[in-house]
């Protein structure tokens, strides 16, 4: 687990973020689940969110394309009371990796809980600069995937 600020956001077009920003159109969102910012250990309210351990090798941060992924996500894995979806933006997802979760080294993107855990691994879990330089648009996700010399 590790604490972090994540702002809501509504999926419409012009909607105003958390912030008070407008949405613009084509903006990438993410969903993380974080536990409640109230019941954070942390004491500055950031919500802590979930990460899982890729069998002792190290901490993955699950990260999803779609609102209802996550929920699904979160409804099929057991995890503690208080979990919620929270919706993020590349360049949180990009902070939240090289600050309060940069002991995470590895991203898995759309995860299925409990299903074939180890194949998921290295089938949807990449490095975490892979993902940065992905969602920052130094490379497409559509691009095949390298592999880089960190993979589990």
């Amino acid at each position: 687990m590790c604490a972090a600020r994540v702002d809501g956001a509504s999926n419409r077009e012009g909607a105003e973020t958390a912030g008070g920003v407008p949405r613009r159109a084509g903006t990438q969102r993410y969903w993380v689940i974080a536990k409640d910012a109230k019941d954070a250990p942390d004491g500055f309210g950031q919500p802590d969110l979930l990460t899982v351990d890729l069998d002792g090798t190290g901490q993955a941060l699950p990260v999803f394309s779609f609102e209802e992924e996550a929920e699904m996500f979160l409804w099929l894995q057991t995890t503690e009371d208080g979990r919620e979806v929270r919706e993020t933006t590349p360049g949180q997802l990009v902070s939240i990796l090289y600050g309060p979760c940069a002991d995470v080294g590895r991203v898995m993107l759309d995860p299925l809980p409990e299903i074939g855990a180890r194949m998921q691994i290295s089938l949807l879990g990449m490095d975490r600069n892979d993902f940065v330089e992905s969602v920052m648009g130094a490379r497409s996700l559509e691009t095949p995937y390298k592999p880089s010399s960190h993979t589990v």
